[in-house]
This record gives C-alpha cells, sequence and structure tokens, in this order.
C-alpha cells in the first residue's frame, strides 16, 4: 500500500510541476515583457542618479566659478581706488601733479589763450 501511495504522490508531483512549466512556457510573452519591464525600469534608475551626481557636480562648478569671479571683482575693486593707484605709482616712483592741470581754450581766431 505504500508504494502505491509513493506513486500516487509522485504521479502528482509531476502532474503539478508539468502544469506549473506549462503555465509558465503559455505565459512566455508575458513574463518576457515584465522582465524587459525590470531592465528598463532599472536603467531609468542608473541612469536618473547619474544625471542627479552630474547636476551636484556642476552645481558646486559653478558655485566656485561664482566665489572666483566674485573675489577678482572685488580685487579689481579695492585695487583701483585712489589710494591704492598712488601707492602703486610710487613703488613705479609716478607721482601725483602738484598743480592742476592747464586748461586750453581755442580762441574763435584760431589763437590759443591759456587760462589758469
Amino acid at each position: 500500500m505504500t508504494e502505491v501511495q509513493d506513486k500516487k504522490t509522485t504521479t502528482t508531483t509531476t502532474t503539478k510541476r508539468t502544469k506549473w512549466v506549462e503555465w509558465v512556457f503559455i505565459n512566455l510573452p508575458f513574463v518576457c515583457y515584465l522582465a524587459f519591464l525590470g531592465i528598463v525600469y532599472i536603467y531609468n534608475a542608473h541612469t536618473a542618479e547619474r544625471s542627479l551626481r552630474k547636476i551636484d557636480r556642476l552645481k558646486k562648478e559653478v558655485m566656485d566659478d561664482k566665489w572666483q569671479y566674485m573675489n577678482l571683482k572685488q580685487e579689481l575693486m579695492y585695487g583701483s581706488t585712489q589710494s591704492q593707484l598712488a601707492k602703486n605709482l610710487e613703488q613705479k616712483q609716478i607721482l601725483p601733479l602738484a598743480k592742476l592741470p592747464h586748461k586750453i581754450v581755442v580762441g574763435k581766431e584760431g589763437e590759443k589763450d591759456k587760462k589758469h
């Protein structure tokens, strides 16, 4: 009796496996479609992560360039003040004028008159 029960159990297990395998083969296009969707989903996630990393890197680069611009602008503004220009010109032995410049006025007749 045990041999009969073993045969029944084996045959029912085999038929269950066979039915399952048949079901997979029948639905193989749908299974392939689900696998394809999974691959597309994973690819999309990786692409989004790569884009986010690139955006963060570019944001940092823009911030660095902005700080460099602001630093150069500040140095230029400081270097172009009258006191800094006088200091730089003094080192090159160019002194500021002691007298005011003369204004040259051309008369109606073409004569040059100097005014102080």
